[in-house]
């Protein structure tokens, strides 16, 4: 029997989200005793600038919607877990529960949240001798849902329930993910092997076009995606932004290793019309042909420095500093040629021959180039990840006169960028 798909049209809460539920007969399995996880998608949480929410966090809205419906079927034994990236000291899952509202939500249904970076691990091996530590809430449960955003992302070209489980994995896991030998995809692929998803619902009310913390750009949509198969959910919702289930590797690796089908034919569709919710959006950010930099650089005629692309090593701590470099960069070009200065990120990347100096950001990319005879002159940036401070020195120190302030205005536009506009309204991150 093919596996059920839900499409509604977001219209009301809770209503549209109970809508979805029932067309794909998502409580099946569940009964009023069980012990409930909720995983939203929470990425991360940024006091300085902040994050803009929408398409990037599971709106706070939805996530009541689905309280309700679980405390009307009768579940009183309800969890909000996630991991979310620390991308400051003190700015961890917690910051974000209490910026989005969750601490109301505990105080006004009585649930539990948890920190996953904060749980003790279980041990799950794949693919050979390879390892998966798991937060111990995240498989012990007896209900699942599986609660991402509507999103592209610059490394997977989409980011929904697969990747949503990712903050389940403790973050010597999470980094391990990046691993240049199996690869990302591959790896996070098997996360849903070991948490096992009883309902994957995807959050469209607002969809993200090149996704990740504070950039890319928001749509709005109003779409609820549901299924009980992750596989189905996934596939439909990358569907709606212009995927198919054949163009994207982590949906090959699961498909493959459990004899399921790519081709959306093969599920049942309920609700909505997908064709009338096909909205195509973008994934990845452009390079210049030489890869020295974004495509801005030519633009610009920015020559001289080389920031090559980021890869699909960069993990989420480190992607932050690579936005960085970039606009540092860009601070510093004054309409004249930079130093011949190369700047590295990520896992792999291997410093190119010809450039005075080397910058390599971070212990794994110090790593990757310990023995790297093309380098002239490294110039190493030491942290996992490295400081903003530290980073900004390293540009000084190898003749870029950087400008911290560009940096800041940048972000400061970015946190700003929907103010005022119709149709994103802050209510929905809250309780």
């Amino acid at each position: 029997m093919s596996a059920t798909v839900s499409i509604v049209k977001y219209a009301s809460s809770p209503d549209s989200l109970k809508k979805s539920i029932e067309l794909c007969d998502g409580f099946k399995n569940l009964t009023p005793s069980d012990r409930v996880m909720i995983k939203p998608n929470l990425v991360a949480w940024d006091d300085q600038f902040s994050i803009a929410p929408f398409g990037v966090y599971t709106t706070t809205r939805l996530v009541e919607d689905l309280i309700i419906c679980l405390k009307d079927f009768g579940c009183n034994n309800i969890t909000i877990g996630e991991g979310s990236v620390q991308l400051k000291k003190d700015m961890g899952t917690f910051a974000a529960f209490e910026g989005l509202g969750y601490k109301t939500l505990e105080k006004k249904y009585g649930i539990n949240l948890v920190d996953f970076n904060e749980s003790k691990a279980e041990e799950f091996t794949y693919h050979g001798d390879n390892k998966l530590f798991i937060a111990k809430e995240a498989v012990e449960n007896d209900y699942f849902i599986n609660f991402p955003v509507l999103k592209t992302h610059g490394q997977t070209r989409i980011s929904l329930g697969f990747k949503n489980l990712k903050g389940c994995l403790k973050l010597k896991s999470k980094r391990n993910c990046h691993n240049p030998e199996s690869g990302l995809e591959f790896s996070f692929s098997h996360i849903a092997d070991f948490v096992k998803p009883s309902l994957t619902i995807i959050d469209g009310i607002f969809a993200l076009e090149k996704g990740a913390l504070h950039y890319g750009k928001a749509y709005r949509k109003d779409v609820v995606i549901a299924s009980r198969d992750i596989l189905a959910a996934d596939l439909i919702g990358a569907q709606t932004i212009g995927y198919a289930g054949k163009d994207i590797d982590h949906f090959k690796y699961f498909a493959k290793r459990h004899n399921k089908s790519l081709a959306i034919d093969d599920y049942d569709i309920k609700g909505e019309n997908i064709n009338d919710h096909i909205q195509p959006l973008k994934w990845d950010w452009t390079w210049t042909k030489d890869n020295t930099g974004p495509a801005i650089f030519e633009k610009l005629g920015v020559t001289g420095v080389a920031l090559p692309k980021y890869d699909d090593t960069l993990c989420s701590g480190c992607s932050p500093i690579a936005n960085l470099s970039n606009i540092l960069v860009l601070s510093a070009f004054k309409g004249q040629p930079l130093p011949h200065v190369e700047i590295l990120n990520g896992k792999k990347m291997q410093g190119r021959p010809g450039y005075d100096k080397t910058v390599l950001l971070g212990n794994c990319m110090i790593k990757a180039n310990k023995d790297n005879e093309n380098i002239n002159e490294a110039v190493k940036v030491k942290g996992c990840p490295p400081s903003e401070n530290d980073v900004v020195e390293a540009m000084k120190d190898v003749g870029l006169d950087v400008n911290v302030l560009a940096y800041h205005g940048y972000m400061k536009q970015q946190s700003e960028k929907y103010n005022g506009k119709e149709g994103y309204a802050p209510e929905f991150f809250s309780a």
